[in-house]
């Protein structure tokens, strides 16, 4: 069922926002925000958000784009990630359901004086629909202070006169393969669990009853790039391929060799990597523990994870 929304847009998806009883996570894909509007919005929202935006620097320096955004942002504990590739406009609880919506959040593409906009209420959002928003903020740049100084130096610098290319990349810098974030880590505590919500996506259906674990499902099928339509068995092949792949699993893998104690691990990730808001309740204790299991039950015999006399559990490579 869908229900078209007109024109001006802010008191429907304020009213839709508003009814996230439950406080499931609120995501926000949207090109263009201005601050004040957003801040409006989002005013009686408890619930963690995910806002993945644009930051074009062309339209930064006309000021269609907000630097304000970040600290808005960095103040309230939201997540905020860039991507320029981005045209769509999505308002989300849970990734459940969306609005559907041409407006910005702007003056011009949400208030009664605005643009004439309109959208429509996705009542429930298919499988294959959140796995593409998954994608799309796992492609996505986790903005941080560094980021954020970056181009506010770059902008001081400018005159008023827009540049003709887009200079993001260029200003604050291609990614370093070595910088991880921990919600490249697996989320899944079980690979049974796994392997069976995704037979049952398979099917049409949640991939479990309880959220979290679903939430932790979909984020390691878009973590690790794997698709629907895969019988079980091309489907652990091909997890076991794209896990042991990853350029944070090869370094921890390296840090492994041949053994590593729970708390040594725990170490290397807390000092390679920055944590962001993520649809978990797991601390990073858990997310040690949920890679234990993985590298055990993906490995093939080659790991094995014991605790000897009265240390803390220990990862071996056998093979090493």
């Amino acid at each position: 069922m869908s229900e078209f929304i007109q024109s001006p847009l802010f008191d429907s998806i304020y009213k839709y926002f508003s009814s996230n009883k439950n406080e499931k996570i609120i995501f926000i894909f949207v090109p263009y925000i201005k601050t004040k509007i957003l801040e409006k919005l989002i005013s009686d929202i408890k619930s963690k958000i995910v806002i993945v935006t644009t930051w074009d620097t062309q339209d930064l320096l006309a000021g269609s784009s907000e630097l304000e955004l970040y600290p808005f942002c960095n103040e309230n504990g939201i997540a905020l990630y860039i991507n320029n590739k981005i045209h769509l406009k999505v308002y989300s609880i849970g990734l459940e359901n969306a609005i559907v919506a041409t407006g910005n959040i702007s003056n011009s593409g949400f208030m009664p004086d605005g643009n004439y906009e309109c959208g429509v209420f996705v009542e429930k959002l298919s499988n294959k629909d959140r796995l593409y928003f998954e994608k799309i903020r796992k492609e996505s740049r986790l903005v941080d202070n560094e980021i954020y100084n970056r181009l506010a130096q770059w902008l001081e610098q400018q005159t008023k006169e827009p540049r003709k290319v887009n200079e993001f990349d260029k200003i604050v810098g291609i990614p370093k393969k070595e910088n991880f974030l921990i919600s490249a880590l697996p989320m899944t505590k079980g690979i049974f669990d796994l392997v069976e919500g995704y037979q049952k996506l398979n099917s049409g259906l949640e991939p479990s009853n309880d959220p979290e674990i679903s939430a932790c499902i979909y984020h390691d099928l878009a973590n690790y790039n794997i698709g629907l339509g895969l019988t079980k068995e091309k489907f652990l092949e091909k997890l076991k391929i794209q896990f042991f792949a990853h350029p944070f699993i090869q370094k921890i893998d390296e840090f492994i060799a041949p053994e590593a104690y729970f708390g040594r691990v725990k170490e290397w990730i807390q000092n390679n990597c920055t944590d962001v808001p993520i649809p978990s309740r797991r601390e990073l204790t858990e997310n040690v523990q949920v890679l234990y299991e993985w590298f055990k039950k993906l490995g093939d015999g080659k790991y094995v994870i014991d605790m000897p006399g009265s240390h803390s559990q220990r990862i071996t490579n056998v093979k090493f």
